[in-house]
């Protein structure tokens, strides 16, 4: 099963189904009361899905806007991994391929947002080759990060 995190989110995130990146707080976030639910027990860089919202409004003095409480768990990401990796229910570190091809149509699968070497995922699904012009051997997957031990 999923952690669920309770957070905070712009109403116009506040959909299930909704996908957002955590950008980390803002200038004022540190004197505000919510910031403990709001920027601090979601990761800055990592990808969030939105799975339920609460009954709960709250004002935001850094954006100025009304904010919702909301459940999230970590989201599913498409990405790359060594073919010999790519089994669905196996947990794997993460690791970017030793490549530096920015101009690859791959380049953003094999680094994707959200996931950072070292990162314990599990592998969800694998979605089929990657044709990789350095010929290393990978597959396309969905991760998710995985809890500790």
């Amino acid at each position: 099963m999923k952690k669920r995190i309770v957070t905070l989110v712009g109403k116009g995130q506040a959909k299930p189904g909704t996908v957002f990146i955590h950008r980390g707080p803002g200038l004022k976030c540190n004197d505000c009361k919510y910031a403990q639910v709001c920027v601090k027990n979601v990761e800055s860089g990592r990808v969030y899905k939105v799975v339920k919202t609460r009954n709960k409004t709250l004002p935001c003095s850094q954006y100025e806007m009304e904010m919702k409480v909301v459940e999230v768990v970590d989201a599913e990401i498409q990405s790359s991994l060594p073919a010999k990796q790519a089994i669905p229910g196996a947990i794997v570190t993460f690791q970017t391929p030793e490549c530096e091809e920015e101009e690859c149509e791959n380049y953003e699968i094999c680094f994707p947002v959200g996931l950072k070497p070292g990162d314990r995922c599990e592998v969800l699904e694998v979605t089929g080759n990657l044709q990789c012009p350095e010929k290393f051997p990978r597959k396309k997957v969905v991760l998710r990060l995985a809890p500790a031990c």
